[in-house]
């Protein structure tokens, strides 16, 4: 068995199935802080070749109400996460880091991030930086935010340039705020937005 076999059935034995899975229920307006990123989100349109967002649209991960689909949803992630794709491991973490359609689990956020992570996941960066910066399920480490977030700038990702520039805009740790530094992340978001859609 092949170091890649065995970590994707340590994977499948990790991930309970949908049945035995309780998902929340969503209470609104919702009282839980949602952070990082999915990557499932909303519709994108095709310009000029490149993939634009449609504005900013809630992940359908958060909007289901009935069980039913939810559990069919959970299901179709956990067997795309099983067959490596570091989007569905990606969006498992996202939901068990945030609590709003299932328990927090923030030992099994980091394991499946830092998976996605490894697969290459841009969003996976972002959200172990949103971890680090937030401190769920680990303490607060505003330099390994910043490591994270400029992986995932680097991985396409130009919300990461905004957290950027709020993180060396307020200062982390005691650090007096770097307005040179905030000011270079934000205008790398800006035309990262433009230009990446």
């Amino acid at each position: 068995m092949s170091p890649d076999d065995k970590v994707f059935k340590f994977l499948d034995a990790l991930l309970p199935r949908a049945e035995c899975v309780r998902f929340v229920e969503r209470r609104f307006p919702c009282v839980v802080d949602i952070i990082g990123m999915p990557s499932l989100r909303g519709p994108r349109l095709r310009i000029d070749g490149v993939h634009k967002m449609i504005g900013v649209v809630a992940s359908p991960l958060t909007n289901f109400q009935d069980p039913s689909l939810l559990g069919c949803l959970y299901e179709s992630l956990r067997d795309d996460a099983l067959a490596s794709d570091p989007d569905a491991i990606n969006d498992l973490g996202w939901l068990w880091m945030n609590g709003s359609r299932l328990s927090v689990d923030y030992v099994l956020t980091r394991r499946l991030l830092r998976l996605a992570y490894v697969l290459g996941s841009g969003e996976a960066a972002f959200n172990l930086a949103e971890q680090a910066w937030h401190g769920r399920g680990i303490a607060i480490n505003h330099d390994l935010a910043a490591c994270y977030y400029e992986h995932a700038y680097d991985r396409g990702i130009s919300w990461a340039g905004k957290a950027l520039g709020r993180l060396y805009e307020t200062g982390a740790k005691g650090q007096a705020p770097n307005f040179e530094q905030a000011a270079y992340w934000y205008r790398k978001a800006v035309e990262s937005a433009l230009f990446r859609g």
